[in-house]
């Protein structure tokens, strides 16, 4: 794979087959992940690549997405680091060993969502913060999740969530997507009550 990188642009086979590159012909990378690629590779391809293995890419991300909020002043953005720290890493590593999605999700994904649910979510004053933020993540790292291999990984997530993390208590009917922030009482209110 190198040598057709290469000014030679000449590709060999394992059977010692040689194809020339022509110069209209591109070449595409369509990669899952490169930890088996060697760094001659990468390079040559133009790929920048970080590891994700340590949450670097997301915690790195959720820094550069505090710091742009122009709206939020210095507290909130305390708070919302604060918030962060306190429940996504333990959470994404529960996730990573015990849960399995419908469809893979990458975390940096997740992060991201709950990063633009935040966004929507905290315009003007707004009490309840911790509300907020537990229900963007209930939402963004919990909804994912369905019945997969004989385990019904929503009820599971909803069951750990309950139990993990008390400062906002959920009730005890139904599970954590049965709920939503009012922003007004600052609590969280069965979805089902909202029509009433």
């Amino acid at each position: 794979m190198n040598s057709v990188m290469d000014d030679n642009k000449i590709l060999t086979l394992a059977s010692n087959e040689r194809i020339v590159l022509k110069p209209h012909m591109r070449l595409i990378f369509e990669i899952r992940n490169l930890k088996f690629a060697t760094p001659a590779t990468v390079s040559r391809a133009g790929i920048l690549y970080i590891s994700d293995s340590d949450g670097y890419q997301w915690k790195a991300y959720v820094k550069s997405w505090i710091a742009a909020q122009q709206k939020y002043d210095a507290e909130r953005k305390r708070d919302l680091q604060g918030l962060f720290d306190k429940y996504l890493e333990e959470s994404l590593r529960h996730i990573r060993k015990t849960f399995k999605y419908l469809v893979p999700v990458v975390e940096i994904t997740l992060v991201v969502c709950i990063c633009k649910l935040l966004e929507s979510m905290l315009v003007g004053e707004i009490k309840g913060l911790e509300y907020i933020f537990v229900f963007a993540c209930v939402w963004c790292l919990g909804s994912g999740f369905a019945e997969k291999d004989g385990h019904d990984y929503r009820k599971e997530f909803s069951a750990w969530w309950k139990d993990k993390w008390k400062t906002v208590r959920f009730g005890n009917k139904g599970t954590v997507f049965d709920y939503y922030v009012d922003v007004e009482k600052n609590s969280l209110e069965e979805w089902s009550k909202l029509n009433t």
